[in-house]
């Protein structure tokens, strides 16, 4: 097994239940604020088969990890120099095959992505949306998951459904929300505390608020530059909200699962090879 120690590495996954609440841009600018406060970050864009991080910024990336499972080079080798000095492992666009890998692939996958040297301080995953399994394998591996929503009925039944399947087949209990382009704060929060609610009294699982991010039109704008609304809008209430998420996440503690392994975090039966 590759050595995959990272003691000084902390895995967050960003996942929703539901596509197109803004998950991709926002792990893209907490990984840029984190950066930002001096961290060396590590972004990987865990949609493997339709992966979009690259896109956001403009990039054409040389290899992605479609070639590092196909052995054609090395997960370090696919690295790209983002803003404020993060790295990029980028995910394939449009191939089917990376869409639909086995679990022996994601466990290689994952064994990659603990290979990577030097270690950052924070590897943050843009996992895809849903509860498919690479989804879930990638979330298994993380300290935290922060769960996107809006405030859309089908954004919260299907962020309730992710942190259920999560919580009850995998036993995931660090689950932080972030409420993205929410009308005003305290509607951010209402929507929290209904997701909340559901949570507490269905599944005994308390969630924590990760923060509030406003609607902000300078969104626009920051993806049509390739760049992110830290660098385009920096002042805005959504860019100070990014922050303060970003500042909550390296303030929280890491799950209670820590093995020496990342692999381990897996289980024994994906290890073994199974399905």
């Amino acid at each position: 097994m590759t050595d995959t120690n990272r003691p000084s590495t902390r895995f967050i996954a960003f996942s929703s239940g539901k596509g197109g609440v803004g998950k991709t841009f926002l792990s893209l600018n907490v990984a840029a604020a984190l950066a930002m406060g001096g961290r060396s970050v590590l972004l990987l864009d865990g949609d493997l088969g339709l992966a979009n991080v690259h896109v956001l910024l403009g990039m054409r990336p040389t290899f992605d990890l479609s070639d590092v499972l196909a052995g054609r080079c090395t997960i370090s080798q696919t690295l790209l120099d983002g803003p404020a000095g993060i790295k990029v492992v980028p995910g394939a666009s449009g191939n089917r095959g990376m869409a639909e890998l086995t679990m022996s692939e994601m466990t290689q996958v994952v064994q990659a992505i603990g290979g990577l040297s030097p270690a950052p301080d924070y590897l943050l995953i843009d996992t895809g949306a849903g509860i498919g399994s690479q989804v879930t394998t990638l979330a298994r591996t993380a300290d935290r998951i922060v769960v996107v929503v809006r405030d859309e009925p089908a954004s919260l039944a299907d962020a309730y459904g992710l942190i259920k399947v999560m919580h009850q087949d995998f036993g995931s209990r660090d689950f932080d929300i972030v409420v993205n382009d929410a009308t005003d704060v305290k509607r951010g929060e209402a929507v929290y505390l209904r997701l909340e609610q559901v949570a507490t009294r269905f599944l005994g699982l308390p969630l924590t608020l990760a923060g509030v991010v406003p609607h902000e039109a300078a969104t626009v704008t920051a993806t049509r530059r390739r760049e992110t609304l830290l660098t385009t809008a920096p002042h805005s209430v959504a860019a100070v909200a990014i922050r303060q998420i970003a500042s909550r996440l390296e303030g929280s503690k890491a799950g209670a699962a820590d093995p020496r392994f990342l692999l381990d975090r897996l289980g024994p039966s994906v290890q073994a090879g199974g399905k």
